[in-house]
């Protein structure tokens, strides 16, 4: 079981006898939209009830698609994950379950990212996902490996790789795990993992 199974039978748990668990989510690309900074990849929107959610990722799927099909699934690849992600948002949009599942604004990447790289100064930086951004911007303070890190800076395909997510579940209580701008505000909601999108929407 991975953090995306625990997150799927919160979500499960909470939507039991609703009959949102019926519901239809409209999965897209949305090449148009604004997107986080940190993950690299295109904007994988699921729809439900008339809110959307995000996930960033290199391989997006277009689909409709019922709520429980997540329910127990083995989410054996990035895509099936991907897919995932969208759904958990969208339906996290739908409840109000979590907040800030839109991106901010380019304008606010810069103050973003100044942020964000205080909050880790002088600390050794693992990325889980590939993250040019955050490459570049932190330099010398990223490790290559995990055991090396203070710290785990966790985006988009970061969470539906098979290596990222032994990383996630392997680490997770054990070394500190920030999870990255709207791809993983619903997962972060529902299990209480810190998510960091001081200016999304």
């Amino acid at each position: 079981m991975s953090f995306w199974h625990d997150a799927i039978g919160k979500l499960e748990t909470i939507l039991a006898d609703s009959g949102c668990e019926d519901g239809v989510v409209t999965l897209g690309v949305n090449y148009d939209a604004d997107v986080c900074q940190y993950p690299r990849g295109v904007s994988l929107e699921g729809c439900f009830g008339g809110r959307s959610g995000q996930f960033v990722t290199s391989e997006p799927i277009r689909a409709n698609t019922r709520v429980s099909f997540m329910f127990g699934a083995p989410l054996a690849n990035p895509k099936q994950r991907g897919a995932a992600g969208a759904i958990v948002n969208a339906v996290s949009a739908f409840l109000c379950l979590a907040r800030k599942l839109r991106p901010c604004t380019p304008d606010r990447y810069a103050p973003c990212l100044a942020e964000l790289s205080r909050e880790v100064a002088g600390k050794q930086v693992y990325l889980v996902g590939p993250m040019p951004v955050l490459k570049r911007a932190l330099g010398n303070q990223v490790v290559d490996s995990p055991e090396a890190a203070d710290l785990f800076l966790v985006a988009g395909d970061g969470m539906t790789t098979d290596a990222g997510i032994a990383c996630i579940d392997e680490y997770r209580g054990k070394k500190r795990m920030i999870f990255l701008g709207p791809s993983a505000a619903g997962v972060s909601g529902l299990i209480s993992l810190e998510h960091w999108c001081p200016y999304g929407r």
